[in-house]
């Protein structure tokens, strides 16, 4: 990863992820939901309207001889009188001779066919009242927008036709209302369907009407031959309520679509942080931890709630196992460092038969400073490391001064003063622990700037060695000296509170002065 870069988090990653899918699988489900009704929508139109065109056709073929009515007006144009009482007469005497009513269309067309003309203009205005009554029932009782039947027998570009209205409720003498059959002019160009059937193609077609021929038209026509073919029954809907019941229902199904996803995108997301991101979390979290705290004993604990039963489960498992090894690997470094550094303090505090333990001591007490102070564990354990070193230093200070049971001279003060760069020099040279160097060098600098080696003041001194320069005064007025015997506890506390400010930061000062008081039977002393 270049520098300068931070990392996603992956609950950021997976939600991305999941409304992405979400996004395009609405999109998806969407568009095939539109797709799939609008298919429906069509099929329902031309199922609905064959199956009515169908069962008109059969009303129609078993009341009317259709080849023959227009065969018929195709050669007697436009006629409007009423059925009269000697057309009842002439249609009963047809009726009486050959049953009419129970005949078929084929053997009709024959007796039709066979008739004087008197007798054919009666029965032509009785089959014509039949269909125009027929379709005026049928369409009075329907959702048509219009119904009509046609002759396309005819070469011409007009055609009779037999147009059904809406009956009113008061037409009591419909079925004696005069009937007119009428030519029609049209376009071949505004049917195709009628020239297919003229042209032979004896199957049922559909196409939208020419007065609503645009993209989303809603007007369908559907066009049945009847008879033999020389007329078609024709039928249209105005599909717009049909439509729009059809779109609320796709907008139901789309929003319905909509909440399944979003519930589908927050369950898979719940799921995913509880066997994903939450384990992960705690796993960086322990890592993160033993990284600052360094104790596997804490990792192992926060692990412990890692239950995936995955591979984050083997991660977590591995983590917790490679943490007890790095910390197995450090403490042992850490013993063996420490083993050193002792030793190193032993042959330090050896060289001074008044101040044996004086390092161990010093150590101690930052350590317990550095604890009342709130400094993390590790804090502590460097504070311990650099006050067993702090007087390493003393290695290149003559035993004769060190030891010397007199005053010293002030040749041999300045030769005293130098430990601490002496100290300094030895342990910068190790890189890894560098801490060690400062709490050899700052021990004696003070506060108020009259300190030594540097006459550092105030927040120049770096903490940790205000902090050991408190223990080591405390240790140095309370441990047996060539010159004096440890001083009492009172003596030491008054000592303390009245160099805060001038000698001792007032924080690891005001901590030592607490430790004091908590120490009734002076137990801290050597």
């Amino acid at each position: 990863m270049k520098a300068g870069k931070r990392p996603c988090k992956l609950s950021l990653q997976l939600i991305t992820m999941t409304v992405l899918l979400f996004i395009v699988g609405t999109a998806i489900g969407a568009v095939l939901l539109y797709t799939g009704s609008r298919d429906l929508y069509l099929q329902a139109k031309d199922d609905m309207i064959s199956c009515d065109l169908k069962e008109l056709k059969e009303g129609i073929e078993n009341m009317v001889c259709v080849d023959w009515l227009f065969d018929y007006c195709r050669e007697h144009d436009g006629y409007d009188e009423k059925i009269t009482e000697e057309d009842d007469m002439l249609i009963s005497e047809v009726n009486s001779e050959y049953n009419i009513y129970d005949s078929d269309p084929k053997e009709k067309y024959k007796i039709y066919s066979s008739l004087d003309s008197e007798h054919q203009a009666a029965i032509a205005r009785l089959e014509y009242l039949q269909l125009n009554n027929y379709l005026c029932s049928m369409f009075h009782t329907s959702d048509y927008e219009k119904l009509y039947c046609i002759d396309i027998g005819s070469s011409n570009c007009g055609f009779v036709y037999c147009d059904a209205k809406k009956l009113e409720t008061n037409e009591a003498e419909v079925y004696r209302k005069p009937i007119t059959g009428m030519t029609w002019d049209y376009s071949v160009s505004d049917h195709p369907a009628i020239e297919k059937l003229r042209a032979g193609n004896g199957e049922m077609e559909f196409e939208i009407a020419a007065i609503d021929n645009k993209k989303d038209a809603t007007s369908y026509i559907g066009y049945l031959p009847i008879g033999s073919k020389s007329a078609v029954l024709c039928l249209s809907y105005d599909w717009a309520p049909f439509r729009s019941q059809l779109q609320s229902k796709v907008l139901i199904l789309v929003l319905v679509l909509l909440g399944a996803m979003l519930l589908t995108c927050v369950l898979i997301m719940a799921f995913l942080r509880k066997i994903v991101i939450r384990p992960l979390n705690t796993v960086e979290s322990a890592m993160l931890s033993y990284m600052e705290e360094k104790d596997s004993a804490k990792v192992k604990e926060k692990l412990a709630s890692v239950k995936t039963r995955n591979e984050i489960q083997r991660l977590s498992q591995n983590v917790e196992g490679l943490t007890a090894e790095v910390d197995s690997y450090v403490s042992s470094l850490k013993q063996l460092t420490r083993e050193v550094m002792e030793a190193l303090a032993q042959t330090i505090d050896a060289k001074d038969t008044y101040t044996n333990g004086h390092s161990f001591r010093v150590a101690l007490y930052s350590r317990m400073l550095a604890k009342a102070l709130g400094m993390s564990r590790q804090e502590q354990e460097n504070i311990y490391d650099m006050g067993l070193l702090h007087d390493i230093g003393k290695i290149g200070i003559p035993n004769t001064i060190i030891n010397k049971t007199t005053k010293l001279t002030d040749e041999e003060y300045d030769v005293i003063k130098k430990h601490p760069i002496y100290g300094y020099e030895i342990l910068s040279k190790i890189e890894s622990m560098p801490e060690l160097s400062i709490g050899a060098r700052y021990h004696h600098e003070r506060i108020d700037g009259k300190g030594y080696p540097d006459g550092l003041k105030g927040d120049e001194i770096p903490y940790m060695a205000r902090i050991i320069a408190v223990a080591d005064s405390y240790d140095t007025m309370t441990s047996n000296r060539s010159y004096r015997k440890y001083l009492p506890q009172d003596v030491v506390r008054s000592e303390i509170e009245k160099n805060i400010g001038t000698q001792f930061d007032e924080a690891p000062a005001r901590a030592m002065l607490d430790i004091i008081d908590t120490d009734k039977h002076y137990m801290l002393h050597e």
